[in-house]
């Protein structure tokens, strides 16, 4: 039989084995977890980056024009963000006189992009981008798609179904919005394009059909089995995917996989906390770095925040 003593000290060896093995379990975890997310975070890193930069692994070819090089141009006579401002308040004022229109002088005006247009060559496509704060441009030139999807059937824009499904639809509506308990105050617009896609043949030839159900708007192209993307549109295009579309298909499943993405995030980030403060020499630093983060985090919320509330897209 044990001793009194044995057994006091098996009682106090227990918290620590179970906190053991809880170390061991968050350090498993935090690897694991890891190594899931490593595809993930090379392709929404380099796929942000690739968003946030067009030049970054650019299909492009891009010519950057002077802002002296275009000194003759009518260019030089675009109107800064503050003078433009003017002139639009002026209009204003013009379009209601009884009202008192005045410039917000503690918020600068600002453009939200530059000013773009395109044009084609054949298959080669053409656009021009022109800054309106340093009056810089530049030219990029588009290679002709190496997947791209022909037309069949062109000649049919739309086609009439009866009975017409979004009509249908339609009339389902007050019967749900009744079931909810409301009483809608105003006529009932249609929201988003909901589209039926599938594949058919015309003169044996395989085809791809996109129906709109909102406007009965038809797309019928040739089916190749490519997605028509090229190979930075269509890793920009995974970056951007969300949604949980009816059926089970590819992009539902990539939505779960998004969903399990972001729960391994988590999991990432609290086996990396429970990690880091089981090391006490770098708690100090450590606390440092979080407080930096989170007045960084704060920062950018809030400086977002201003900026969808000052400006429309």
């Amino acid at each position: 039989m044990k001793t009194q003593n044995e057994v006091a000290t098996t009682k106090k060896r227990s918290p620590r084995k179970t906190r053991s093995k809880f170390l061991i379990l968050a350090r498993r975890a935090h690897l694991y977890v890891g190594l899931f997310l490593l595809p993930w975070v090379f392709l929404y890193g380099a796929t942000g980056a690739m968003l946030n930069h067009s030049g970054l692994f650019p299909e492009a070819v891009s010519q950057q024009i002077g802002a002296n090089q275009l000194a003759e141009s009518g260019w030089s006579n675009f109107p800064n963000q503050s003078a433009l401002a003017e002139q639009v308040v002026d209009a204003l004022r013009q379009g209601s006189p009884e009202s008192t229109i005045e410039l917000n002088p503690n918020h600068a005006p600002e453009f939200t992009n530059e000013i773009g247009f395109q044009w084609k060559d054949g298959e080669t496509r053409h656009t021009v981008h022109l800054n309106p704060v340093n009056k810089s441009s530049w030219v990029a030139t588009y290679p002709p798609n190496r997947e791209p999807m022909r037309p069949v059937l062109s000649e049919i824009r739309r086609v009439d179904i009866s009975p017409n499904p979004m009509e249908i639809a339609e009339q389902t509506v007050p019967t749900v919005v009744s079931a909810a308990g409301l009483q809608p105050n105003e006529k009932i617009e249609p929201l988003g394009w909901c589209k039926l896609n599938f594949l058919a043949t015309v003169d044996d030839v395989p085809v791809r059909v996109t129906y709109v159900l909102r406007d009965g708007h038809v797309d019928v192209t040739e089916y190749t089995g490519e997605d028509g993307y090229s190979p930075r549109q269509f890793f920009v295009r995974l970056h951007t995917s969300h949604g949980q579309p009816p059926h089970w298909n590819g992009r539902r499943l990539w939505s779960f996989f998004i969903d399990a993405m972001a729960i391994a995030m988590v999991t990432w980030g609290v086996t990396g906390l429970v990690m880091w403060w089981q090391i006490k020499r770098t708690r100090l630093i450590g606390s440092g770095v979080i407080a930096v983060s989170v007045l960084t985090a704060a920062f950018m919320y809030y400086s977002m925040m201003g900026f969808y509330a000052s400006t429309k897209l």
